[in-house]
Formats: C-alpha cells, sequence, structure tokens
C-alpha cells in the first residue's frame, strides 16, 4: 500500500495543498498544528512511508518535497510607485515579512510589469525568471495591478492574496482595511462639528482604496445628517496626486472662490494630501483650525508631530500585512473554501487641526 500512497493522495483526501502535506509530514513550519495531526494520522492510517536519506531511488522519495536548507518563500508583488513610499505600504511589508518570518518563510519581493512577452512563455518566468518557482508557497500582491498582470499571476497555480485592491474576476482572498467606513468616520465627525461646506481633495483612479474613502463620505452625507436644520453641501476636487503642481493650481481655485462659497472644512483622501493641503492654507494666511478644518485618512507618523497636529483615520498598517500571510496560510491548509474579503476596522483619531 505504501508505494501507492503519495503526497498528492493525503491532499486529495484531506483537501489540502500538496505544499500543507508536505510540510506537515517533514515537521516544519507554515502549517497550523491541528493541520499537521490530521496529515500524520491519515499518513499512519493509508501506511504512507517518507523516504531516507540515501534512498533517493525508491518510489516514496518521489514523495518528499522539500529540503531543509531550501524553506518556502512567499512572493510580493508591489509595484514601483509604491516601493518608494515609506508611511503606508512599508509598514504594511515590515507586516507580512514578521509574520513570514514567525512561520520559518522567506519572502522575495518583485515588481511585475510583464510588457511584452511570448505567448509560450511559462507564467513563472515573465513574472519572475531568477527564482525558483518549486519552492513558491503563494503571492500577496499589494495594492492595484492590471488585470493582465494578475492573470498572469493566477496561471502560476499559487494561491493569491490581494492586499487593498479587490479583482472581482479572480477567485482570491482579499485584506483589506474598511475603507467605506473611514470615510463615513470623517465625514459623520466633520458634520457633528456643524461643517456647512465640506471639500474632497482626492486622485479619483489612483487607489481602490480612494474612491472607496469617497463613496464613504458621500454616503454620509447623503444618509446620515446628524443635523436636519442645516444641509451640508459637498465638492470634490480631483488632483495629480504624484504632480506637486495640484497644491498651486487649487490654491489659485481657493484664492478666487467667494468666502461663503469657499470650504469650512477639508478632507484629504489620505494624511499626506491633508498635510499638504493644511500647510499651502497656512501660507495664504488660512489657519487651521481657526478658519477651517482639516482631516485626513491613513494616521502616518507625521499627523501627530505637525502644527498643528493632524486629525485623521488610524489604519493598522503592520496588522494588515501580518493578515494577509495568516490569509495565505489558510488558503494553502483549506484549498477548496469558499474565497473570503476581511476588512479591518478603523478609528478615529481626534487631534487639533479638527
Amino acid at each position: 500500500m505504501s508505494r501507492k500512497v503519495s503526497i498528492q493522495t493525503l491532499a486529495d483526501q484531506l483537501g489540502l495543498s500538496k505544499y500543507a502535506v508536505s510540510r506537515a509530514l517533514s515537521g516544519k513550519t507554515g502549517v497550523s498544528e491541528a493541520t499537521r495531526a490530521r496529515v500524520l494520522e491519515l499518513a499512519r492510517a493509508l501506511g504512507y512511508r517518507q523516504s531516507t536519506p540515501g534512498a533517493s531511488n525508491s518510489p516514496a522519495a518521489a514523495n518528499h518535497v522539500d529540503d531543509p536548507s531550501d524553506p518556502p518563500f512567499v512572493l510580493i508583488c508591489m509595484n514601483q510607485l509604491n516601493r518608494g513610499e515609506p508611511h503606508y505600504w512599508q509598514r504594511v511589508l515590515s507586516g507580512m515579512i514578521s509574520a513570514c518570518n514567525e512561520r520559518s518563510w522567506h519572502h522575495a519581493i518583485v515588481s511585475p510589469s510583464l510588457g511584452v512577452t511570448d505567448e509560450n512563455t511559462s507564467p513563472e518566468k515573465a513574472i519572475a525568471p531568477h527564482l525558483d518557482w518549486e519552492r513558491c508557497a503563494g503571492i500577496i500582491v499589494m495594492g492595484a495591478f492590471p488585470h493582465t498582470v494578475l492573470q498572469r499571476l493566477s496561471q502560476t497555480g499559487r494561491p493569491i492574496i490581494l492586499v487593498d485592491h479587490q479583482e472581482p474576476l479572480l477567485n482570491c482572498d482579499t485584506i483589506s482595511h474598511d475603507n467605506l467606513e473611514a470615510g463615513i468616520t470623517v465625514a459623520r465627525y466633520l458634520m457633528s462639528m456643524n461643517c456647512r461646506r465640506i471639500g474632497l481633495i482626492t486622485d479619483d483612479g489612483r487607489a481602490a482604496s480612494f474612491a472607496q474613502r469617497k463613496i464613504g463620505i458621500e454616503l454620509a452625507l447623503n444618509h446620515f445628517h446628524v443635523d436636519t436644520s442645516h444641509t451640508t453641501s459637498f465638492r470634490e476636487w480631483n488632483i495629480p496626486y504624484e504632480n506637486g503642481e495640484w497644491i498651486n493650481q487649487l490654491a489659485t481655485t481657493i484664492q478666487n472662490m467667494p468666502d461663503d462659497e469657499r470650504p469650512d472644512a477639508w478632507i484629504g483622501v489620505n494624511d499626506d494630501i491633508a498635510l499638504q493641503w493644511m500647510h499651502k492654507l497656512q501660507e495664504m494666511g488660512i489657519s487651521t483650525p481657526k478658519d477651517c478644518l482639516v482631516i485626513g485618512i491613513d494616521n502616518v507618523h507625521s499627523a501627530v508631530t505637525s502644527s498643528p497636529p493632524l486629525t485623521t483615520v488610524n489604519l493598522c498598517k503592520e496588522e494588515l500585512g501580518q493578515r494577509a500571510v495568516e490569509a495565505l496560510q489558510r488558503r494553502i491548509e483549506r484549498p477548496g473554501t469558499p474565497k473570503e474579503t476581511v476588512m479591518l476596522s478603523t478609528t478615529l483619531i481626534p487631534r487639533e487641526s479638527a
């Protein structure tokens, strides 16, 4: 019987991946103790035998995957824009690396763009030809990537976890912050402060999280009026975030507006935008919070050290990265379960700017 029992046999009967079964049999990290116990129990019941050193030609040797000297790795896909961003994405990445280290998993970071590749080129070679894909336990995608890149990643057959991005056409687990909740929170807070004219500064299309925050703001303004004795007007300014010229252009627009049309509260779709705009308002002689309120979303380190300190919504960045690795481990151990969308809740951090 032992000749007929393979790792694939165990995986099929347990509803696990070959990777999870191999890790459990070899006593390595990367699977839970409960999963390890299930694998070992079935292996004993079916008479599965692992290979022994020097028995490389035996049939059982073909079942033994993973050399202890070659630990598995997680492929982390991170686009070039986010790789240089220290306040949000680098902290999410830090949480991922910490969670990988806890499991004795290595990690490799790539920025796949694909470009023009031969249709006969394997997805693995198109994405990262320098890596040993046999050791790849799964893929974590940080932020937005074109659908063509995500499709290519899915063709590798590895489990994929999307972080702060959703792709309905792929059967992937998603881990993100509740950006809709963050938008609702900032809008309702400003409404509770009796703000009559709220302005949003955002960059449509740059990130799914930006779009979700905007929807939350609009939802709050349309459906959750705190005081029905007055209405709150709302106006959006769509700016090219990566181009610093937006600050001066918006400043000119505001200076030319009548006082009764100028927002008395500003929302930056993220803290960086909010901080830049608050400092520009001060240069224009518009004081915060005396003349207008300013609020952001993210709770980056510089929000608390700014003058005045920025009111914001806290996003658990390191925790987001850790939960992504947890989701990958779950998907490895339970490949047939329905996909999950996990959203981490957000928290308002009131400070002097609002």
